[in-house]
């Protein structure tokens, strides 16, 4: 499996790299009143709007953070991007190497994985971008 670490507030997370599209320096966005919670604004990405979302909001870490770069994911049949800080490397892990965390898969968190002495979690997108969440 080949994931994408990088960092959000401090902490380390990884997508599966099947997922992102690309990732891209931070775009302007337009605000969108009463939009769902963790959306930031939208973006225009090469003639597609793009829905641009607070990944700390998401996963409930502090919000003060100054976002570098956005991760455009492929949810279906359209695409979202994520607000992240900075993208450390690409790497293949094995499935076996993840740990993972009981019942707490439900926050969007599948396991975490050691990587020269951090401590990744790994992000489930499809948990994140549930329609439970309010945001597709």
């Amino acid at each position: 499996m080949q994931i994408i670490v990088f960092k959000l507030n401090e902490k380390y997370f990884s997508i599966g790299t099947d997922r992102i599209d690309e990732i891209t320096k931070l775009l302007p966005s337009i605000n969108v009143p009463n939009a769902p919670f963790g959306i930031e604004g939208l973006v225009n990405l090469r003639g597609n709007v793009v829905p641009q979302i607070s990944l700390s909001k998401l996963l409930h870490l502090d919000e003060d953070v100054c976002y570098n770069n956005v991760m455009i994911i492929n949810n279906d049949d359209h695409k979202v991007g994520l607000l992240i800080n900075d993208v450390l490397k690409v790497m293949d892990i094995d499935e076996e190497e993840i740990q993972t965390l009981g019942s707490e898969g439900d926050n969007g968190i599948r396991g975490i994985i050691e990587l020269d002495g951090m401590i990744v979690n790994i992000l489930d997108v499809d948990i994140l971008l549930s329609e439970k969440e309010g945001l597709i």
